[in-house]
């Protein structure tokens, strides 16, 4: 006698067979266990996935089983001769500039740096709490989403200062955010697209490519910035690894409607891109948000 296992995998009826009952049932256990870990692992952060990648490579390079170290963690208390905020962020910032960074994003990061040394530079780096970064947001009068950019580059800053054992806690975790903005899209009408490209079309063709890229295949602005003529492929657009934001190289499929607006020429990248989109908008009175085109 054969166990047979019926499944539906991927949307695909699939049918195993096994020798004994037991391990039919071992394969729909396993099956079962999958599933949840993919669950877990999607429900993570950007950011908790790459450090739990992190802490697994860093304990199979010593030899340590993970769950073990969980289950007998203690609390490491901060070294005596802890760095202070100014020390730390001045040590960080020449790790950071050794990564390959982009340059808009490490001037972002040196700029939030900076702020930190500025509000608390001569505190050791486990002396800085969560109500003092809360009074420090509030007292800026930032929106939410503000506060969410701030949290994204001094977070890796603090759980470097864990690593180094200058701090044995990340205070941004438990940071309570405000109310959140009104996150609903801003989104183009039809009639509103029609105008705008129309427009472009008539008073500045040059950036023609720049608006057909953001609305017809959802590019970013900031990755439209970075490609060239040399990007758009025969039937697809290519975002190379080093133009894309996750730098993770993908290709877009050029849709008919695309296809006839690149036909029409342009510039790629384009120049004095602000000034141009206020002059074109501001013409048909349209309101213009960050990533209204991809919306």
């Amino acid at each position: 006698p054969r166990w047979r296992v019926s499944v539906f995998l991927k949307g695909k009826r699939t049918q195993r067979y096994f020798k004994t009952h037991a391990k039919a049932k071992q394969w729909i256990r396993d099956l079962k266990s999958t599933g949840c870990v993919k669950s877990f692992w999607a429900a993570l952060t950007n950011q908790e996935q790459i450090d739990l990648v992190g802490a697994y490579r860093l304990a199979q390079k010593r030899s340590i089983c993970l769950i073990d170290a969980a289950l007998n963690y203690e609390p490491i208390s901060p070294k005596k001769s802890s760095l202070t905020i100014g020390e730390a962020t001045s040590r960080y910032l020449e790790v950071r500039s050794s990564q390959n960074l982009r340059p808009l994003t490490l001037s972002q990061i040196k700029w939030k740096l900076r702020l930190l040394k500025e509000s608390f530079g001569e505190m050791r780096c486990h002396e800085v709490t969560t109500a003092m970064l809360e009074t420090l947001f509030e007292s800026r009068n930032w929106k939410r989403s503000t506060i969410e950019g701030v949290i994204a580059k001094l977070g890796p800053f603090f759980n470097w200062c864990i690593r180094e054992s200058h701090s044995a806690h990340n205070p941004l975790k438990d940071i309570l955010l405000p109310k959140g903005d009104d996150l609903s899209p801003s989104i183009f009408k039809t009639e509103q697209v029609s105008q705008l490209m129309k427009r472009a079309a008539a008073a500045d063709p040059g950036m023609i490519p720049y608006f057909a890229l953001g609305l017809f295949a959802g590019v970013r602005p900031m990755e439209i910035e970075r490609l060239s003529w040399n990007n758009i492929l025969n039937g697809f657009i290519e975002i190379t690894a080093d133009k894309a934001k996750t730098r993770q190289r993908r290709l877009i499929s050029i849709s008919d409607n695309l296809q006839q607006w690149l036909n029409l020429g342009g510039e790629l990248p384009v120049t004095n891109k602000r000034k141009r989109i206020a002059k074109l908008i501001s013409y048909i009175g349209l309101n213009w948000k960050p990533d209204i085109m991809r919306h």
